[in-house]
């Protein structure tokens, strides 16, 4: 007997209802709630991702038009007040408990990448993602601008965002560097907007390595030279010890810089880290492994999708950066892995075709 399933039911198929259920049941979500489940609202706001709705108002509407599709694949009509009250009540730490089940299933499948070097590699950083301050007045940035600020860890062996976190675009990148960098035995690098003394300190008490960008402004002496060819990109390589005041509390142990010239654009690149058994020339080509992440974003910013949530308190959008991701990482079989449904989810987002079935 041939089977049919619509294209929504197949982009749920990847997610565990039972651990779902098992998160809800963890954070008491569903704690006297009859009508409209947290497992609906994230439903909900899954079909206004794929539907290309920009407003609560649209979502509803979108709901309505295709109203008798809804069932079959598992939704349900809802009113703009419920759906309102669901974000504002409902705590965002369920669905990041989901995104990091997902994480871990997509690892899972990519556990057989080889590693580019001897430890796991991990990339931190962060990007701005433009909206309209007058439609988005929550999203804090400048005076006549709205953003928001994504931070990330991403997985650079396989491509997998490890961890991430959407702030307002004010928030600096420093702040939120240690609740990204908290692994033990990895290689962390990280542009120079992150160079905090404190929070680097914390990497080395921690057991992991660091490679970033030296400061312009750092105040250091050096204790050793070390070796290397004459003739190689190499052009320095030492260990020094920070004599700012204030440096030299927050990282009182020595560290290494490398100065270092690419061949292919002749710039010179002065990289700090506390790994001092690696050849200078690895720590470089790990730091060129950092443009993995901005591949990422662009990814990213290529498929975001701006909804309208005005007046809304923080879990919406917590919730919605939580469903991109999760989304994201539910289609992943492999570092090179696209969304089987990109060509189908890109057309017009109010097309009865959303709820075509496939033969199966």
């Amino acid at each position: 007997m041939t089977k049919h399933t619509t294209v929504f039911a197949s982009v749920l198929r990847h997610l565990s209802r039972s651990e779902f259920e098992s998160a809800v049941s963890g954070y008491n979500g569903d704690f006297k709630i009859r009508l409209f489940s947290c497992w609906d609202l994230f439903k909900s706001m899954l079909y206004a991702h794929i539907s290309n709705c920009f407003s609560v108002r649209e979502i509803e509407a979108s709901m309505r038009a295709n109203g008798n599709r809804l069932y079959h694949a598992g939704l349900k009509q809802i009113k703009r007040s419920t759906f309102c009250d669901a974000l504002e009540k409902r705590q965002h730490d369920i669905f990041k408990d989901l995104f990091s089940r997902l994480v871990e299933k997509a690892q899972a499948v990519s556990g057989k990448t080889k590693k580019k070097f001897k430890d796991p590699l991990r990339i931190i950083d962060a990007t701005i993602i433009s909206l309209c301050l007058r439609r988005f007045n929550w999203a804090k940035y400048r005076k006549a601008k709205g953003a928001v600020k994504l931070h990330l860890n991403l997985d650079g062996d396989c491509g997998i965002p490890f961890d991430a976190y959407l702030t307002n675009g004010n928030v600096h990148e420093a702040k939120k560097m240690k609740d990204l960098a908290q692994e033990k035995g990895v290689i962390y690098v990280m542009d120079r907007g992150y160079v905090d003394y404190k929070s680097l300190y914390c990497i080395e008490l921690q057991g992991s390595f660091f490679v970033t960008r030296m400061k312009s402004n750092a105040v250091f002496k050096r204790t050793h030279n070390n070796a290397h060819k004459d003739g190689s990109p190499v052009l320095s390589d030492v260990v020094i010890e920070l004599t700012g005041a204030a440096a030299k509390k927050a990282y009182p142990e020595p560290l290494r810089k490398i100065k270092y010239k690419d061949k292919e654009t002749k710039k010179v690149y002065e990289f700090l880290t506390n790994d001092m058994e690696r050849e200078a020339s690895e720590i470089a080509a790990i730091y060129k492994e950092r443009w993995e992440v901005e591949l990422f974003f662009k990814w990213i910013k290529q498929h975001f999708k701006e909804i309208n949530f005005t007046n809304v308190c923080s879990t919406a959008r917590q919730v919605y950066g939580k469903i991109r991701n999760s989304r994201r990482d539910s289609t992943t079989n492999d570092t090179n892995t696209t969304n089987p449904y990109s060509d189908i989810l890109s057309e017009n987002p109010h097309d009865p075709s959303y709820f075509i079935e496939l033969e199966g």
